[in-house]
């Protein structure tokens, strides 16, 4: 659902994906993989340190990563997955995947100059840029402290290369702000890189939690692909068209950076077709328009439609990665995930 306010466009949904029902196979364990991610985190003397994680851990977000883990392990293994050493490896790298997610935020937050998240200020913000640096890799060190405690050597082997996918995705996203001459195939590299990759290593770790097959493994990696790149495609539309109420920060913190994400490749491009080239776009040029008239350049060119086309097709794909996977809840609680992904983008971009 959405409404205009003045000149922007502010979203509000009013009813979320029920999350809740969707995770209801594995609340249990996404309960127990809270209670280690805490345990790794506050295992600290500094107090300092303590107050810092403490102050991330009292808000949480959606925990989609943990939840991949844990129902792509209990899709993959069935009864196997209620034997205690599968349910500690599985809960363990729930654990670890989060807090790889929560040091990308705090280091994507910094180099974005963000200042809030989840409706409180970012790390650097209260703090410091250079404790912000340090909180960041302090959650790296303990999120493979993890890994390393599961005893399988499987687990780094599907895990490492999505990680070095996201920092080299980041240095080059830093590197092309501004630039608008950027196609949609680059950013969708992007996404792959930034988000997607993490994605499917969270669902690919998990069935190797309890499965030794190389290619069930490699199928729920497949799911988890198509699903990283359908989640962030909706989430940069969000950003562009939400509001803080919604966002828990500010809107339009990807135009203010300069980053090319695919909405405001598109929304730029047709606001400035009559004006002037976005290749002649300089990245002072582009902080100064209005989010309000590039949200609306967005509602008004084809880019809705393309968006949401795309965010079906990965959907799409991403159920049909796991058709042999016998049926349960935990693979009912994959599909629901995906399709709640196309539902959402349906109601924001073609209303």
């Amino acid at each position: 659902m959405t409404n205009v306010s003045g000149k922007g466009i502010c979203l509000r949904e009013r009813t979320e994906p029920s999350f809740a029902r969707i995770f209801r196979p594995i609340s249990a364990d996404l309960q127990a993989a809270q209670k280690r991610l805490t345990a790794a985190l506050t295992d600290a003397h500094d107090p300092s340190v303590r107050e810092i994680v403490g102050f991330l851990l009292e808000s949480p977000g959606k925990r989609i990563r943990p939840a991949l883990v844990l129902l792509s392990a209990g899709a993959a293994g069935g009864r196997s997955m209620r034997s205690s050493e599968t349910r500690r490896s599985s809960i363990g790298m729930a654990a670890a995947v989060e807090i790889i997610h929560m040091a990308s935020l705090v280091h994507d937050d910094l180099i974005d100059d963000a200042a809030a998240r989840h409706h409180r200020p970012c790390v650097h913000v209260k703090w410091s840029k250079r404790i912000s640096v340090a909180v960041g890799d302090y959650l790296c060190a303990n999120a493979f402290r993890l890994v390393a405690d599961c005893a399988d050597p499987r687990l780094f082997a599907i895990l490492g290369p999505p990680l070095c996918a996201m920092c080299d995705g980041e240095i080059r996203q830093v590197v092309d702000r501004g630039d608008f001459r950027l196609s949609e195939p680059h950013c969708l590299a992007m996404i792959e890189k930034k988000t997607a990759a993490l994605f499917a290593a969270c669902c690919g770790v998990g069935a190797a939690t309890t499965v030794h097959e190389p290619g069930v493994c490699k199928a729920f990696q497949e799911y988890g692909l198509h699903l990283g790149m359908a989640f962030q495609m909706l989430d940069d539309c969000k950003d562009l068209l939400g509001d803080w109420g919604g966002l828990g920060k500010m809107p339009g913190q990807d135009l203010l950076a300069g980053d090319v994400t695919l909405p405001l490749l598109y929304a730029i491009s047709y606001c400035c077709q009559r004006r002037e080239e976005p290749r002649q776009l300089s990245r002072r040029a582009l902080s100064r328009l209005e989010l309000g008239r590039v949200s609306e350049a967005f509602r008004s060119s084809c880019a809705p439609a393309r968006i949401a086309a795309l965010i079906t097709s990965h959907v799409d794909q991403a159920k049909q990665a796991i058709p042999s996977i016998a049926p349960s809840d935990f693979k009912d609680g994959l599909r629901q995930l995906a399709d709640n992904t196309a539902v959402s983008a349906s109601r924001i971009l073609m209303r």
